[in-house]
């Protein structure tokens, strides 16, 4: 898309709006979804690709067509035209009701991404972004310093918008909408541009406009040539209102965009997907978008979670953790491969979202400088691996309990489960191998060392007193014995 610069240097700040508007930008977000570094997913053999089919958006209530892509154009196809036209001209056309919270995400996921170069970002939904220029003038150089950054950003994003400068937020609007793409600080163009459009290209409604037309005012400039007093006599206050905001003499009020505390991202697919091997490719997508909201942020999480949206089925949820906390998508994508493989789709999937409920401040791993390398995974990286393949319930760590009986001073915890060591003496040799059930002493031993008593279990009335020796037996092996108080002896253990 050009740009057209008409920009110079000012002592005096002067209020200046920039307005990005973006006419396509459900079908914009179904053709593309994501910034461009990320390509679209290569459709299975028995997927159905639309992209090269005529793919209308439809208004539910008019029946109209409100969004369509290049093959619908080069159809014939038109917007504004009926359903029944519009099938007439293309026997394979695709229609899809028109959702304005598709593009209300979407508005909100550019912001988010524009953020990062310019602070004062107002939403106008579903499909509108005004932002406050003149206080960024002076860190980029001027206006085409500014622009040049801004542009860089929106390119990321393959969609169509229609852009303005103007010295109100309404004027910056108005000529955006009406596609004049120039940017621009010199305020008597502005002005210019402004007076030649036409009241219907402005926010007022049809009631106040057919009223102004039957005393012949039909433009914006004959409607600003008027008096403020004059119009106040004749015509309510509203109009009052926006003819002042429109020209900068009012104060306009605005709410600027604050970034989500909490990552959130919904992606609607232009085709099903019913493999999950096809399905990696969009979440590929979602999991970028979360690696730079966490990057931005200096930020990890240690949990996503995934909803599949699926056709006349219910929504599939899928979580993916990380014992230790990830921010790289590419980490990520391979912990929510191997959840895959246990995935089953039931029915086709048509829209994603990806959410990271919780996140934690991002603390770089201390090492010693001169140590060697340990391994590319760490312990808890290796844990969210064999979680993610196995199973949670399936990985467990063993730690000692304060407990002297031999079958439980072995205890099982999750391994990401922070456990503070207990104060146990571990001074008396114990075997390597326990029996998991004592066997009957059945050959001659030699005791070379003991007895050492072990009495405890009271509390839970598996009361043990037992009298445990080294002891070799006639093929040289080390059993660790014991003798209870009824003097029955039982091997317990094998030392290695």
């Amino acid at each position: 898309m050009w740009s057209h610069f008409h920009g110079r240097k000012s002592a005096n700040m002067q209020p200046l709006w920039l307005y990005l508007h973006f006419p396509h930008l459900q079908l914009d977000s179904l053709c593309h979804g994501v910034p461009s570094s990320q390509k679209q997913p290569p459709a299975a053999p028995n997927e159905q690709v639309t992209s090269q089919h005529s793919l209308v958006i439809l208004h539910h209530q008019s029946n109209c067509v409100l969004q369509l892509n290049q093959a619908a154009i080069d159809a014939g196809i038109r917007t504004g035209m009926g359903l029944g036209t519009a099938a007439a001209l293309d026997q394979h056309l695709q229609v899809l009701p028109y959702k304005s919270d598709v593009e209300q995400k979407k508005l909100v996921e550019i912001a988010e991404h524009l953020y990062l170069v310019t602070s004062d970002i107002s939403l106008f939904p579903p499909n509108g972004l005004l932002l406050r220029i003149h206080n960024m003038l002076m860190l980029y150089n001027g206006l085409t310093g500014y622009w040049r950054v801004l542009k860089n950003q929106l390119k990321d994003f393959q969609v169509t918008y229609y852009y303005a400068s103007g010295q109100s937020p309404y004027a910056a609007r108005i000529l955006a909408r009406t596609a004049w793409n120039q940017i621009s600080d010199h305020l008597p163009m502005l002005q210019h541009q402004i007076g030649i459009r036409q009241l219907t290209d402005s926010e007022l409604d049809k009631k106040t406009v057919n009223k102004l037309a039957r005393v012949g005012i039909h433009s914006l400039a004959d409607l600003m040539a008027l008096p403020l007093k004059d119009v106040a006599k004749r015509f309510d206050i509203d109009l009052v209102t926006y003819l002042g905001r429109l020209s900068g003499e009012f104060h306009h009020p605005m709410d600027f965009y604050h970034p989500q505390s909490k990552f959130q991202r919904y992606l609607e697919l232009l085709y099903e997907i019913s493999h999950t091997d096809t399905l990696l490719s969009p979440m590929k997508q979602l999991l970028a978008a979360l690696e730079q909201f966490l990057k931005i942020r200096d930020l990890l999480t240690q949990k996503i979670i995934f909803t599949l949206y699926q056709r006349d089925n219910k929504a599939l949820t899928l979580e993916v953790g990380s014992a230790q906390g990830e921010y790289q998508a590419a980490k990520w994508a391979s912990l929510t491969t191997l959840k895959l493989d246990h995935l089953t789709l039931q029915a086709p999937i048509f829209a994603l979202e990806l959410s990271a409920p919780e996140s934690q401040l991002r603390s770089p791993d201390k090492a010693d400088l001169f140590s060697a390398s340990k391994g590319t995974l760490s312990y808890l990286q290796l844990i969210s691996l064999l979680q993610a393949k196995l199973g949670e319930e399936a990985i467990s760590q063993v730690i000692l309990d304060d407990d002297f009986r031999p079958e439980k001073v072995n205890k099982y915890v999750p391994p990401q489960l922070e456990v503070t060591p207990k104060q146990i003496s571990t001074n008396p040799l114990r075997p390597s191998f326990i029996l998991q059930t004592p066997q009957p002493l059945a050959e001659k031993v030699s005791i070379i060392h003991g007895p050492e008593r072990i009495s405890t279990g009271w509390w839970d009335n598996q009361q043990i007193t037992r009298d445990y020796f080294i002891a070799r037996n006639q093929h040289g092996q080390w059993l660790w014995i014991y003798r209870t108080s009824n003097s029955l002896w039982f091997a317990h253990g094998f030392f290695s």
